[in-house]
């Protein structure tokens, strides 16, 4: 059976923390709550690094809004299995958008048909490559055909990771925005102290 990680995400003002996670209207016009994102174990990627160095929190410990989101969303007499749940604090926005700048992890040179059947989804994976030095031993009319190239590997989610962080950052600018303005209070004193993007285990 997989893991899965569902994350969710706080702010802090004023010394208090709050729910921040986004929501969608079914068709009967109920709010229903949406994971910052859902990720399996086998496609973590480099998220690997905050899962593995998450500090865990209970239940009592979340903002009273994720708790009260949490209970909503099951039935009555399940709440104290979720209450006896364990649920760990992975990182701020600024550890999620280090994510970003992470090298990639292969650097190569392909041939130009490779890497368009590898962009176009044709092929899952680049097997087929050559170090700086191997190019060099080749005929001189066969080197045009590489190129140098970088890549994550499948399983490495880069894509998936770059649309949660913009969805996070995106939480956190609406978070602030919503804040209620204070007469004398600058813009920099109307957003959110700290943020935590926290992931329970189902």
């Amino acid at each position: 059976m997989s893991t899965y990680y569902d994350f969710m995400v706080e702010a802090k003002y004023k010394d208090k923390w709050y729910n921040i996670d986004l929501h969608t209207k079914d068709f009967d016009g109920k709010l229903r709550h949406q994971y910052l994102a859902t990720f399996s174990r086998s496609f973590v990627g480099q998220l690997e690094s905050l899962i593995d160095g998450a500090w865990r929190i209970g239940f009592d410990d979340l903002a009273e809004s994720t708790q009260n989101l949490l209970l909503s969303s099951i039935p009555a007499e399940c709440e104290d299995s979720v209450r006896l749940e364990q649920f760990y604090v992975a990182g701020n926005l600024a550890d999620f958008e280090k994510l970003l700048k992470a090298p990639y992890q292969n650097e190569y040179y392909v041939t130009r048909n490779q890497i368009a059947a590898y962009e176009s989804h044709e092929i899952d994976d680049i097997c087929d490559y050559l170090t700086a030095h191997e190019v060099l031993e080749l005929p001189y009319t066969a080197r045009s055909e590489y190129v140098l190239y970088r890549w994550n590997d499948v399983f490495d989610n880069a894509e998936k990771i770059r649309s949660m962080v913009d969805r996070l950052r995106f939480q956190v600018e609406c978070f602030n925005e919503a804040l209620p303005y204070e007469a004398g209070q600058s813009y920099g004193d109307r957003a959110a102290s700290q943020v935590r993007v926290i992931y329970r285990i189902s």
